[in-house]
Parts: structure tokens; C-alpha cells; sequence
């Protein structure tokens, strides 16, 4: 049987349309937590919400969840990777305990929850760090975002230093089928914005992104699944690449890209990634790629303004889809109840555009409510 879970922040109307097929089950958290239900080891299970997956344990064999719990937690999936990335160092730490470390000279590291969501509480350091006032601003921040998201999606106290990984910074989206063998949904490059605040404002794909990592992929995920012998399990992975060679960030189940990041195969090239997980087939992207042309398109999360009092402060969509470019599909978020405003999906003409939207500060995307127009712009 097949499985949706939703959760508390945004799901996709790809995801929506399921809820009339006979042969699927469309939940929410609630409904879940208070069924009766538990999964087979045969089900298939997808979780567009960091926040949906908590719900998840009772419902499950133990070894289900302790297979998710492996892929979840970085540490341990770490350990699991130390066959592919022998050399790579890290190390389990516990958040007041940071103060303590002692870091090796002349060289960057970053540290991050075990469990986490969204890029919260993660910071470079080195040996030079302020580790006290790092620590506090972790924590400081962590509690602030439970609140819109779940204290289950974080590991509070257990965090991992690993050393800084540079290069360029990739995601993709893949399942492993009935088989154990794992299928590319998508690819992703994610270029830095210039506002530190707007860490994910922009994921874009196109045929030299597969074609540059297609092969790679699949043999990590391969070699991964040696040990674990995943079956239908949808994973959302995060790479740098380093001397031509993928090193993983972090890998999130079961789901594929979050904030409706996954759709971006459908908008650029009518490919629905749910669609494919459930049905067990693959996108021919060999074929796809021979009848397209070398088009990027990119998925844009335009987030609240930093500086915004979202009170008397609304988005400015008519500003936005004049500015943003080539729009294929936007989706229009409440931003009272998320970090986000709106989702777009557009067609890039070139480097300087994907430079344009690197550069967008969100603070110019809103307005006056009305009745409000003496109220000064931010807080």
C-alpha cells in the first residue's frame, strides 16, 4: 500500500492530487497518531515534513526505524560512510561541551545538530573560535525555530564537527526501488546567496548537472546500501564537490526536497518524482535530454524579509513575478505561519540572471498592509 504523511508546514500540490487514487492513503500527522495503523516493511511511505517523521516510530518494525534513524542522523551516517570517505574527520559532540573542544590549528570545521532541518544551527569554527558565544547563538536559535517547525526534527544537545568541506554544493533526489537500486529524480546545483539569512533562496538543474554526476551517484548510493539493504525509501541527499569528487553533506528520509524543491523535475521537465517512487519506474533522462535544449531552471524560496514586521508588512507578489524573470509556476506560501512567502519555479537565461536572484534581498518584496500606511518599513 502507499503512504502519505503530511505535515505541518508546506505540501505540494503534486503531493495533493494522490488524495483521490484509490490505491493510497493520505494523512496527517494527527490522523496518524491517532490510528490504529502500522506499516509492513512492504509499504512504501513518503514524508514531505521533517516534522511528519517522529510519527513515524510506533508505526514501524524496529528495524525500519533504526534503518531511518542511521540515514537521519549524521554521525551515524558518518560511520556508515567511512568505507567510501575513509580520510574524512568528524566527531560526536555535545553542545555544552563545545566550550571544551580543543580544534586542530589551520583549519575550518563546521558543526551541526546530529537531527536537523532547514540549515538551523549550523556555524563554521575553527581554533580561534568564540565556542561560548557560538554555542549560545546555536541554542539561542534552535529554540526560536522549534517553534515553527518541532523540537523532534532537532537534536538539541547531540551536535557533530566535521571538517569544512569546499567546493560547490549539489542535491539530489533518488529512491531505492523493490530491488535496493537506487533511481535519480533529481540533481540540483545550489549556489551560495550573497544574504547569509537567505541560505537556500535558490536550487537550479539542467542536462550538465546530470551528466557531470549521474554515474557518481548511483555508485555511492550503491556502496551505501550495502550495509542498510534500503527498499523503497525516497532520500534527499547533499553533496560538495571536492577535486571532482561528491562529499556528502547529509542525507534526509523518507523524503525527497523539501519546500517543494522536488517539484522542480516536474515544472522543468514534466517529470513528477512522487509519481515515479510510487510506481517503481525511472525518468529516462537520457532520452529527455535529447529532445530539450541546454535550458536551466531553477526552484526560488523567497523568504520573509529580515527585517520585516510581518504584522503590518504583506508580500509584494506583483513586484516579485515582474522582477523574478521567466516564471513557470509560482506558489503562493502563508508566510504568518512559515519562513517563506512564496515558491517559483522559473526558466534562467544566464549567469548574470542566477547572480540577480543570489543577490535579492526579500526586504524590498513587501509592502503596507492596507490601513496601515503610516506604519515605518521594518522592526
Amino acid at each position: 500500500m502507499n503512504y502519505i504523511i503530511t505535515g505541518k508546514n508546506f505540501t505540494s500540490p503534486l503531493i495533493n492530487k494522490f488524495k483521490e487514487k484509490a490505491d493510497f492513503n493520505v494523512f496527517s500527522e494527527g490522523e496518524l497518531n491517532n490510528s490504529k495503523l502500522f506499516f509492513s516493511d512492504n509499504d512504501k511511505i513518503y514524508c514531505p515534513d521533517e516534522t511528519s517523521v517522529p510519527f513515524l516510530m510506533p508505526k514501524i518494525s524496529k528495524s525500519s526505524w533504526d534503518r531511518l534513524e542511521i540515514v537521519k542522523n549524521k554521525y551515524q551516517c558518518r560511520i556508515l560512510l567511512q568505507d567510501i570517505y575513509p580520510d574524512f574527520y568528524f566527531k560526536s559532540v555535545d553542545i555544552e561541551n563545545l566550550v571544551n573542544e580543543k580544534l586542530p590549528k589551520n583549519k575550518k570545521f563546521i558543526i551541526k545538530p546530529q537531527k536537523g532541518f532547514f540549515g538551523v544551527g549550523i556555524r563554521e569554527i575553527n581554533s580561534n573560535s568564540n565556542l561560548k558565544d557560538i554555542t549560545s547563538d546555536i541554542q539561542d536559535e534552535i529554540s526560536k525555530q522549534v517553534k515553527l517547525f518541532s523540537k523532534d526534527v532537532f537534536t538539541e544537545n547531540n551536535f557533530i564537527i566535521e571538517e569544512f568541506i569546499t567546493g560547490d554544493e549539489y542535491s539530489f533526489d533518488l529512491y531505492y526501488n523493490e530491488e535496493g537500486e537506487p533511481i535519480l529524480t533529481s540533481f540540483c546545483r545550489h549556489p551560495i546567496s550573497k544574504h547569509e539569512e537567505y541560505f537556500h533562496v535558490l536550487y537550479y538543474t539542467g542536462k550538465k548537472i546530470y551528466k557531470k554526476f549521474h554515474n557518481q551517484v548511483i555508485a555511492i548510493f550503491k556502496e551505501f546500501n550495502k550495509t542498510l539493504n534500503l527498499k523503497n525509501m525516497p532520500i534527499h541527499a547533499e553533496f560538495k564537490e571536492h577535486k571532482n569528487k561528491l562529499i556528502p553533506i547529509e542525507f534526509n528520509v523518507p523524503r525527497f526536497g523539501g519546500f517543494g524543491l522536488a517539484d522542480l523535475p516536474y515544472y522543468a521537465y514534466g517529470q513528477d518524482s512522487f509519481k515515479h517512487f510510487f510506481e517503481g519506474t525511472s525518468p529516462q533522462w537520457q532520452n529527455i535530454f535529447e529532445n530539450s535544449g541546454d535550458e536551466n531552471f531553477a526552484w526560488v524560496l523567497c523568504y520573509n524579509g529580515s527585517n520585516i514586521d510581518l504584522d503590518n508588512f504583506e508580500p509584494d507578489y506583483d513586484k516579485l513575478t515582474a522582477e523574478l524573470g521567466d516564471i513557470v509556476h509560482l506558489n503562493k506560501i502563508d508566510y504568518k505561519k512559515n519562513p517563506v512567502f512564496a515558491i517559483a519555479y522559473i526558466k534562467l537565461e544566464d549567469e548574470n540572471h542566477i547572480n540577480k536572484i543570489l543577490s535579492l534581498d526579500f526586504n524590498n518584496y513587501f509592502k503596507v498592509k492596507k490601513n496601515n500606511y503610516s506604519m515605518p518599513m521594518g522592526v
